[in-house]
C-alpha cells in the first residue's frame, strides 16, 4: 500500500475537490467523464474503478519442455492469476491436446483461439461478470456438501457407481474454485474480505480433495466395508461442514463459541474411535477435514470485524 496525500481544492462555494494520483489514474485507464465507486466508511473514502476499468492481462508461456503436469499447474495458476491472453510456444504436437484438455476440464471461459505451427493463443472469450460473485461462492458450497453427503451414501451402499460420480463433483469443485479465485483476483478493488473469501475457497477445495481420496481408497478396494462406528464419525464430519456452512452466512460470536466447542469434542471422538486396519488409511483424512474447517473459522471471523 503506497499513503498518499492530497490537498483539498475549493471550486465555487462549497463544492471540495482531490486529484487522483497520476500513476493510479494510467493503471487503471481512468479518462475524462468516467464513473468511479465511493465507499464511504465514517472517516475513510475508498475509491475504485468499476468493471469496465479491468485491464487485459497478457502473458507468454513455454512449454517446450514442460511435461504433462507442469503444464496442468500453470495453466491453473495463470487463470486464477486473471490472466486474458496466453501465447504459448510448444515442441511437442501433444502439447495442443493437454492444453485443450486443461482448459475443457477446469479453465472456465477459456478457448484457444489461434494455432499455428508450435503456437498457440489462449484468451477469455466469455468475460469475467464480478457481479456473480456471490452467487459462485454459494454454489461452491452446496457441491461440496453434496460431494461429502454423496460419498457418505455411497459408502454405506457399498456402490461403487455413486462413488465415481461423487468424483465427477469433485472435478466441479476445482472448476468453480479456480474460476472463483480468478474474480477475486480481478476485482479493482480488494478488501478484507476478498482475501478471507479467497483463503476460504481455497480451503474448502482442499476439503473436497480429501473426501476425494476417501473415495479413491475405497474404490481401489472392492471388498472394502466400513463399520457403523466409522460411518457414525464420518456422518458428524459431515454434519460439522454443514453447520460451518450455515455460520459462514449467518455469523454470530456465539454459534462461533459452538463451532470451536463441537470441532474440539469430535477430534477427541476422532481420536477415540477404533478403526480396522483396513480402515486406518481413512483416519488421516477425517481428521484433515476437521482441521480445514476449524482453518476456516479465523477467516470467517475476519471477515465480520
Amino acid at each position: 500500500m503506497v499513503k498518499i496525500k492530497r490537498k483539498v481544492i475549493l471550486h465555487g462555494p462549497s463544492t471540495l475537490t482531490v486529484s487522483l494520483p497520476s500513476k493510479w489514474v494510467k493503471t487503471n485507464n481512468i479518462k475524462k467523464g468516467d464513473e468511479l465507486n465511493v465507499d464511504d466508511e465514517g472517516e475513510v473514502l475508498t475509491i475504485y474503478p468499476g468493471q469496465e476499468h479491468l485491464l487485459i492481462k497478457k502473458t507468454k508461456a513455454d512449454f517446450s519442455d514442460t511435461n504433462w503436469g507442469a503444464i496442468h499447474s500453470i495453466l491453473s495458476v495463470l487463470h486464477k492469476s486473471g490472466y486474458d491472453e496466453i501465447e504459448i510456444t510448444f515442441n511437442n504436437p501433444e502439447t495442443i491436446k493437454i492444453i485443450q484438455e486443461r482448459i475443457n476440464t477446469m479453465l472456465m471461459g477459456y478457448e484457444i483461439t489461434e494455432q499455428k505451427g508450435n503456437l498457440c493463443v489462449v484468451k477469455a472469450v466469455s468475460g469475467d461478470h464480478l457481479s456473480e460473485l456471490d452467487t459462485l461462492v454459494r454454489r461452491i458450497f452446496l457441491v461440496a456438501l453434496s460431494l461429502a453427503k454423496n460419498s457418505l451414501d455411497g459408502l454405506r451402499e457399498e456402490s461403487t457407481d455413486k462413488l465415481k460420480e461423487v468424483l465427477v463433483l469433485e472435478q466441479t469443485i476445482n472448476k468453480l474454485t479456480n474460476y472463483c479465485q480468478r474474480l477475486l483476483n480481478k476485482k479493482p478493488y480488494k478488501d478484507d474480505k476478498t482475501t478471507y473469501t479467497y483463503l476460504i475457497i481455497w480451503v474448502i477445495e482442499s476439503i473436497c480433495d480429501d473426501y476425494r481420496d476417501i473415495i479413491n481408497i475405497i474404490l481401489n478396494k472392492p471388498t472394502f466395508k466400513i463399520s457403523l462406528d466409522v460411518q457414525d464419525i464420518y456422518s458428524q464430519i459431515n454434519d460439522l461442514f454443514e453447520n460451518y456452512y450455515r455460520f459462514f452466512y449467518n455469523y454470530s460470536d456465539k454459534e462461533l463459541l459452538r463451532m470451536r466447542q463441537k470441532i474440539k469434542s469430535l477430534k477427541q471422538e476422532l481420536l477415540e474411535t477404533k478403526f480396522s486396519s483396513g480402515e486406518k488409511s481413512l483416519y488421516p483424512y477425517l481428521f484433515s477435514i476437521i482441521n480445514r474447517i476449524f482453518d476456516c473459522l479465523g477467516s470467517t471471523v475476519g471477515m465480520h470485524h
